[in-house]
């Protein structure tokens, strides 16, 4: 591999090298949709799953539910300013409940989807995250919002966060993904060898099949940052 490597900085001008960089960034922005609608999916599990456990709740939590119900309805339907007026109103009303809560989470995404970036980080840092899930999940967000406003190093840090949170070979090298390629977009290549080579370590060492199209990608950002430090 290391063999490899030298190679591939030998190949790359610093041409080339800016040509693969707007390359992944044009990539990353045509599955832009494609990661919305998983984001979507996901908080739509985690509203199933809490809506299961609190079919007898208290009477509070369930004027919350049906409540928060229609405006789920515009979220899937990816309504997203009318789905963060719903929202906004379940925080003002119910903003004690679980549905409460969850109408944070489910703000934040609508207003983070709407170009809203500094009510998107509002919304998602009071939303009080729980289980195994939803901390990752919410710090991720957060990341999101950060890297949209323009502050790489909060960026950085909650994608790394999210990724530890996570801790999955399946999630986590996407966050370190976007993590080192917003340090090579800002001049600091360095610290992007740093992330795409603890991404490689920590969750990627394996040689399962189920991973290698992922580690291959992550070895090629890799070669890319070493040639242009």
């Amino acid at each position: 591999m290391a063999e490899q490597d030298n190679n591939l900085n030998d190949q790359q001008t610093p041409e080339t090298l800016e040509d693969s960089l707007s390359k992944t960034e044009v990539l990353l922005e045509e599955n832009k949709d494609v990661i919305s609608k998983i984001l979507i999916g996901i908080a739509i599990i985690i509203a199933g799953y809490f809506g299961y456990n609190n079919m007898f709740s208290e009477p509070a939590e369930q004027a919350a539910l049906e409540e928060i119900w229609p405006a789920q309805k515009m979220f899937e339907q990816q309504l997203f300013d009318s789905a963060s007026t719903e929202f906004e109103y379940i925080l003002e009303n119910h903003g004690g409940t679980k549905a409460g809560n969850l109408a944070g989470l489910y703000l934040g995404i609508s207003q983070l989807q709407s170009g809203n970036f500094v009510e998107a980080l509002t919304a998602l840092e009071a939303f009080d995250a729980e289980g195994k899930l939803s901390p990752g999940l919410k710090v991720g967000l957060i990341g999101d919002c950060h890297s949209e406003l323009g502050d790489v190093d909060k960026a950085v840090a909650s994608y790394k966060k999210a990724a530890s949170l996570l801790d999955s070979k399946g999630v986590s090298p996407y966050y370190l993904k976007k993590a080192g390629i917003i340090l090579e977009q800002n001049g600091k290549s360095t610290d992007a060898v740093e992330v795409y080579e603890l991404a490689l370590n920590t969750y990627l060492s394996t040689s399962a099949p189920s991973v290698q199209s992922v580690k291959t990608e992550m070895e090629m950002l890799l070669a890319r940052a070493k040639a242009s430090k």
